[in-house]
């Protein structure tokens, strides 16, 4: 009996079945246009990718589905156009795609032929549309076969999307980061020193004197000495470590650098990043260790309590999705030209609202009994664009919202006069209604940023800084500090804490 080779026989049965699984394979991509199903998929994975981060995983299926759904309903339209469902799945594919990437074909446009009509979204969305009905007319008369198309595009985005996944992998395997240190072994923990409320007020984008000085030719001296007579020190030569705002908030509220983050540009992963870094950070977490209770007047995170209002500078978490898209390109760039006047009126009115909501419900918490000291952080959007209100306090026109970026340096120092009155206002109330004399901060995130003309980079760190001691000791404080060591020497003075003083220095990110 001859001898049977069970080895070749099993090699001869896995290429058997491999050969007939890539033959199954391969008849699927011919039958089926799936490449409209993953487009949207492509887009939003590699969006998850490209500024991974855990939190957006909610947003990514969010979107996905719409995307998916948005898809399927397009083809069910042109299906009943062209009874045809490769030809309605290509027409409704021309239509993802023009949305998916129009704003990286933009961009390419700008950087190419910046200031010529081939940038103009008249010409785009005429073209596009153009190419569309020839699309759909060509579709309708045609009895070609699409079949060969529609593999080719399922097997390229299934490599794509291949490639997404390769690249993403090292990305989870990482892990996370320290990107601050922890200093709770650092902090003396001992609860003999008195424990004032704390006040952090931020004016947003609020310039340092010598900016003021050099750039606008103003003197905010009046304003310096007004705070000096209500016991305020006022810090010379101060400035942020950081310009974005959500980069600088991270730094201060941790007392550290930043590190392990794109160390060239801003970025949405990393601005992901800085919104965890202000949710928990390692001031509060001292505070909440000696019985602070935390409010929040901000439109950041802050341990358990949300944002208390919703910025119209912060990017949303979907926007890292959605921000190349036609749509929202549209919305950003010229909405404002089919907008009528009560509209801008309205959305302007509900910014200023946000301000005075802000200040309104700082107020309100001081004289508030509480068993708990309190930590109250209040960001507000002043003198920041827009400007609202001359320096008297007359209200500026409604149109000045359809202002990309402001226009004038004489409208930022009314409304930096007009601010200088509301910030007196606000900390005259704390000082006069707190049952006991509170910490009192008020400072800048960053320098004035909107120059039209090149400027040297340092103007956008040089903010303000000020701060209110009970305990009148404000020997740590010296001139030309960086926002880092604010509160490493607050906690030193007050807290009886004996934190080393960091290296000033700025990180300017493109």
């Amino acid at each position: 009996m001859p001898k049977i080779n069970y080895s070749a026989c099993r090699i001869k049965q896995k290429s058997f079945f491999s050969f007939e699984a890539t033959k199954t394979m391969k008849s699927f991509l011919f039958k089926y246009p799936v490449f409209l199903y993953l487009l949207p998929f492509f887009f939003i994975f590699h969006g998850f990718a490209e500024n991974f981060h855990y939190s957006l995983t909610n947003e990514a299926i969010e979107l996905l589905a719409i995307y998916l759904g948005v898809s399927l309903v397009f083809a069910s339209l042109f299906w009943l156009f062209f009874r045809d469902f490769y030809k309605a799945s290509l027409v409704s594919f021309y239509i993802m795609a023009f949305n998916f990437f129009f704003g990286s074909f933009h961009d390419f446009l700008k950087k190419y032929f910046p200031d010529t009509i081939f940038i103009k979204y008249t010409l785009l969305t005429g073209v596009s549309l153009l190419l569309l009905l020839l699309l759909i007319i060509y579709l309708k008369r045609t009895k070609k076969s699409f079949t060969n198309l529609a593999y080719f595009l399922n097997s390229l985005f299934l490599l794509l999307i291949a490639i997404e996944i390769v690249t993403f992998i090292p990305k989870i395997l990482k892990g996370r980061n320290q990107h601050v240190s922890n200093l709770s072994g650092k902090l003396i923990t001992n609860d003999t020193f008195s424990k004032p409320d704390i006040y952090l007020i931020i004016a947003d984008e609020y310039a340092g004197s010598k900016t003021l000085k050099d750039m606008f030719f103003f003197n905010n001296s009046a304003f310096e000495s007004e705070l000096r007579n209500r016991g305020f020190h006022v810090i010379e030569d101060t400035k942020s470590n950081y310009y974005p705002t959500v980069y600088s908030m991270a730094s201060l509220l941790n007392m550290d650098y930043l590190n392990y983050l794109d160390q060239n540009i801003v970025n949405h992963s990393d601005m992901l990043i800085c919104y965890d870094l202000i949710k928990n950070n390692n001031l509060l977490s001292f505070l909440k260790e000696k019985g602070y209770q935390a409010l929040n007047y901000s439109p950041f995170d802050l341990d358990s309590k949300r944002n208390y209002i919703i910025s119209t500078f912060n990017a949303s978490k979907k926007e890292l999705f959605t921000s190349q898209t036609f749509l929202n390109r549209f919305w950003h760039d010229i909405r404002y030209h089919f907008i009528k006047k009560n509209k801008i009126k309205a959305v302007r009115d509900k910014n200023l609202f946000s301000n005075n909501k802000i200040d309104s419900a700082t107020r309100n918490i001081v004289k508030k009994e509480n068993s708990h000291p309190k930590f109250v952080y209040t960001h507000l959007h002043i003198p920041h664009y827009p400007y609202y209100f001359d320096s008297s306090g007359k209200e500026t026109l409604y149109n000045s919202i359809t202002h990309t970026y402001p226009e004038e340096k004489k409208d930022y120092i009314q409304y930096l006069v007009y601010s200088n009155k509301k910030l007196l206002s606000l900390i005259d109330y704390i000082r006069q209604v707190s049952p006991n004399p509170p910490v009192i901060i008020l400072m800048s995130d960053h320098g004035y940023r909107q120059f039209k003309e090149y400027v040297d980079p340092k103007y956008y760190f040089m903010n303000f800084n000020a701060v209110y001691l009970p305990n009148g000791n404000y020997s740590g404080f010296y001139k030309g500090m960086s926002n880092v060591n604010q509160f490493r020497i607050i906690l030193n003075s007050q807290f009886s804490q004996k934190l080393p003083m960091l290296k000033d220095s700025i990180s300017f990110l493109r």
